[in-house]
């Protein structure tokens, strides 16, 4: 498969897939191979994965929360602090057990998606063809830096006011239960 159903070319991603579980990441890398993926780079050391980074621009990145020495949400951070188009890069966080604190601490890092184990192909496949069609607005705050973590989209309202032009006794608004009970008497 070179396109999938959304039309997104999966042989222009450059993919580095960061796992401290060789075997999970062998199998991941397979299937990002066999998807029509352009290049995919495996590591399994936060030493190498910045080796790698150094010397190839990455278009995408599945990381494993337990990655390295200090965790796959600390390495999320410095991807989105990096120079250039990797800090905005999809990040795909993979938790073997996911927790609430774990989701808001990935999601705090600047992760655009998190899967958890165990993964199937569909799921991978949704989520890649999700983050690369339908791109986020990226969010550069002196607190966080990632893609806008809002879930629903905010439409602003363009229509008459009419609870500014009503009028009455609840002009103003509604009135405390108990005025509205004391008025009622």
């Amino acid at each position: 498969m070179l396109r999938g159903v959304t039309g997104v070319d999966y042989r222009a991603m450059k993919v580095l897939v960061a796992l401290s579980n060789k075997q999970l990441g062998e199998t991941i890398w397979h299937y990002l191979k066999d998807s029509g993926v352009g290049q995919v780079q495996l590591v399994d050391t936060m030493k190498e994965a910045v080796h790698r980074m150094q010397a190839f621009q990455f278009t995408h990145f599945f990381l494993d929360f337990d990655f390295g020495d200090h965790g796959g949400s600390d390495f999320a951070k410095f991807i989105r602090m990096c120079d250039g188009t990797v800090s905005e890069a999809p990040i795909v966080m993979i938790m073997p057990t996911p927790s609430k604190d774990k989701v808001f601490t990935a999601r705090d890092a600047g992760v655009n998606e998190i899967l958890g184990l165990p993964l199937t192909a569909k799921q991978m496949d949704t989520r890649l063809q999700y983050i690369s069609a339908q791109p986020k607005p990226f969010v550069r705050a002196a607190t966080y830096i990632g893609p806008c973590r809002r879930r629903e989209v905010m439409q602003v309202f363009h229509g008459k006011d009419r609870r500014r032009e009503a009028k009455g006794p609840n002009a103003a608004g509604p009135q405390p239960y108990s005025r509205q009970m004391a008025n009622a008497y």
